[in-house]
C-alpha cells in the first residue's frame, strides 16, 4: 500500500489483484492514502490509473499525485459526462489500464461513480460495481475504492451502497478525540486470506 504501518496491519500489504475499500468521513485521508497506493506502485515499477469521478486530481493539492499524472506513470480517467453506462466506464478504465500496462487502479469515489451513471443504471449500482471490480480483478489489477461516510461512532456500515462484500479488504478511517484534539485513526476491519 505504501504506508509501512498499514502494510503491517494488512499482513504484509495488499496482494496483487486484491481490492480494498477505504471508507471514512471527509478529510480523514482517503485521497492521501489513494495517492500513496499509486506512488508505491510507481516506486515498484507498476503503472497506475486514477478514476476521478468527483474532484479532479489537479485540484486536490496533492503534489505527489499531480506529478505522477503529469509524468505519465499514472493515467487519469476523469469523466464528468452524465448518463454513462457501466460498460462505458469499464471500457474507459480498461483502455487506460491496457495503454499503460497498469497494475493499480484507484476509484475515487463510489458516490461520484454512481452519479456518473445514467439513472437507469443507478438502480443496479451494486451489480454494476461488482462487474467493474470483477473486470479489473480478471486483469490482475489491484483496486482501491474510496467511499465517504458520516463519522458515526456506533454505526459499523462501511459503505452506503452495501458494497463491503465486493472487496477483499476494508480500511476504515475515523476521527477520535484525545487530549482535546481531533485525531485521525485507521483500522483494518477485513482482510481475505491471500
Amino acid at each position: 500500500m505504501g504506508v509501512a504501518h498499514l502494510d503491517a496491519m494488512l499482513g504484509g500489504g495488499l496482494p496483487r489483484g486484491y481490492s480494498v475499500l477505504v471508507a471514512g468521513p471527509s478529510g480523514s485521508g482517503k485521497s492521501i492514502l489513494a495517492a500513496a497506493f499509486l506512488a508505491e506502485g510507481v516506486r515498484c515499477g507498476e503503472a497506475g490509473v486514477m478514476a476521478a469521478f468527483e474532484q479532479h486530481p489537479s485540484r486536490s493539492r496533492n503534489p505527489v499525485l499531480i506529478e505522477l499524472i503529469a509524468s505519465g506513470r499514472v493515467g487519469l480517467v476523469d469523466t464528468h459526462a452524465p448518463d454513462l453506462s457501466i460498460d462505458e466506464i469499464v471500457q474507459l478504465l480498461m483502455n487506460e489500464v491496457h495503454r499503460l500496462g497498469a497494475q493499480r487502479v484507484v476509484i475515487d469515489s463510489l458516490s461520484g461513480f454512481e452519479l456518473s451513471l445514467a439513472p437507469t443504471f443507478r438502480e443496479d449500482f451494486r451489480e454494476s460495481l461488482l462487474r467493474l471490480i470483477a473486470a479489473l480483478a480478471r486483469e490482475g489489477v489491484s483496486v482501491l475504492v474510496t467511499s465517504e461516510l458520516e463519522d458515526r461512532y456506533t454505526d459499523l456500515r462501511f459503505s452506503p451502497y452495501g458494497a463491503a462484500f465486493l472487496t477483499d479488504a476494508i480500511i476504515v478511517q475515523r476521527y477520535i478525540e484525545g487530549d482535546s484534539r481531533l485525531l485521525r485513526v485507521m483500522a483494518v476491519v477485513k482482510v481475505r486470506a491471500s
